[in-house]
């Protein structure tokens, strides 16, 4: 076991490997050789890079354009539901006018039959009532009322029946 204070053993340098091809070009000696542009571009984390001309036009042509929205307000309701709805309420508003036009029409008809039969009812009894009579006797009804007045609003009345 190894003390706290022991030196721990280091690792050991690896020199960084060497380019597969080509000569290492530093910064400085590229924009020396082609005397090309610089242009600084957002990167995918939104900060500002360096990219020469050339590159940034080859990221432009590789990311496809994206296409201009329509950004002209839209309806709240689409024009199919619009007549869907519309063809609906015609409906309901025709069958109510009908319906009520079919009351009018209608109710005072129920009101003529009932009527008429209800009269019919009255005239058939009336004449069956006079049927059941017997024509050639006569009946007379001689009726005597006798009132007499009295003091303070009083009185005494007396009804006789005779023939």
């Amino acid at each position: 076991m190894s003390h706290h204070l022991e030196p721990r053993p280091t690792t050991t340098y690896v020199p960084a490997p060497a380019p597969l091809f080509g000569p290492v070009q530093l910064h400085g000696e590229r924009h020396q050789e082609h005397q090309e542009v610089i242009v600084w571009v957002p990167d995918a984390y939104g900060r500002m890079v360096p990219v020469s001309r050339s590159h940034a036009d080859a990221l432009i042509a590789a990311v496809p354009a994206t296409r201009p929205r329509d950004l002209t307000p839209q309806p709240l309701i689409d024009s199919r539901a619009q007549v869907v709805l519309a063809a609906g309420l015609g409906t309901g508003a025709a069958a109510a006018g009908v319906g009520y036009g079919l009351g009018q029409v209608l109710a005072p008809l129920a009101a003529v039959a009932s009527g008429g039969g209800l009269w019919a009812l009255a005239f058939l009894f009336v004449v069956g009532a006079a049927a059941r009579r017997a024509p050639s006797q006569t009946t007379t009804t001689h009726v005597t009322n006798h009132v007499d007045a009295r003091w303070f609003g009083r009185a005494n009345a007396t009804t006789r029946n005779g023939r």
